[in-house]
């Protein structure tokens, strides 16, 4: 037979935990995961105070258009606008440039006339001493013309004639090619006191090709020609 005992005298259920008390247990596993991944994540960050629109921060502006006719300043930050040149600013702005330009031709034609005046005088002492058979001095005056007037064929030519008629021969070639290269290609002296020289180096192929440029270019020069070159015999 069973043995009956009443309710509040059976201990056996102190040993076991309740039926109430497991569940709540439970209840607390499930909901402590769910804090735990809450607490790992990152706060949510506080709106900037000046992003913050209240009723003291909030101003309501107008953006202003610009119309169509407005000039846009093309300036660079912190500059000046940048001068608009008009048709009388490049007018005023020319005729002191031309003044100028004018004032340095007329000097330079006043030094031009001055610098021909001396080259002459010395040509004519060149001459002078030429006449008297005094070569090296006649070559040393227009040597001073040559130093005041650089393209004067007269000057290179004379002075050529008397480095031919002193012996030197080579010196007054380069004259003459100085003259036919860079003054004159057709000059008849020049051409002609180059074959002077030729022929006193016994070049005869050179001293035959002068002559026969000098018939070329001046034609109408043939008399001269042969009565020169008689003389040269």
């Amino acid at each position: 037979m069973y043995s009956l005992q009443h309710p509040e005298i059976d201990e056996r259920f102190l040993g076991s935990e309740s039926t109430v008390e497991e569940v709540i247990k439970l209840l607390e596993r499930l909901q402590k995961p769910k804090e735990e991944d809450e607490e790992q994540k990152d706060p949510p960050e506080k709106e900037p105070k000046s992003m913050t629109v209240t009723d003291e921060n909030f101003i309501v502006t107008e953006r202003k258009r610009k119309s169509k006719e407005e000039p846009k300043d093309t300036s660079s930050k912190g500059g000046t606008k940048p001068r608009t040149f008009k048709p009388e600013d490049r007018e005023t702005d020319r005729f002191p440039f031309m003044r100028q330009v004018e004032m340095d031709l007329d000097q330079r034609s006043k030094a031009r006339l001055e610098r021909e005046r001396v080259a002459q005088n010395f040509r004519k002492l060149g001459n002078a001493e030429y006449r008297r058979g005094n070569y090296e001095n006649a070559m040393l005056m227009y040597t001073e013309a040559i130093e005041n007037i650089r393209d004067s064929h007269i000057l290179y030519i004379n002075r050529a004639l008397c480095f031919i008629k002193s012996g030197k021969f080579k010196r007054g070639i380069v004259d003459c090619d100085f003259v036919l290269n860079k003054l004159d290609e057709k000059n008849l002296r020049a051409w002609m006191y180059r074959a002077m020289a030729y022929k006193g180096l016994n070049d005869e192929p050179n001293f035959e090709n002068c002559v026969k440029y000098a018939r070329k270019f001046n034609s109408k020069q043939m008399e001269f020609i042969d009565d020169f070159l008689e003389k040269l015999k």
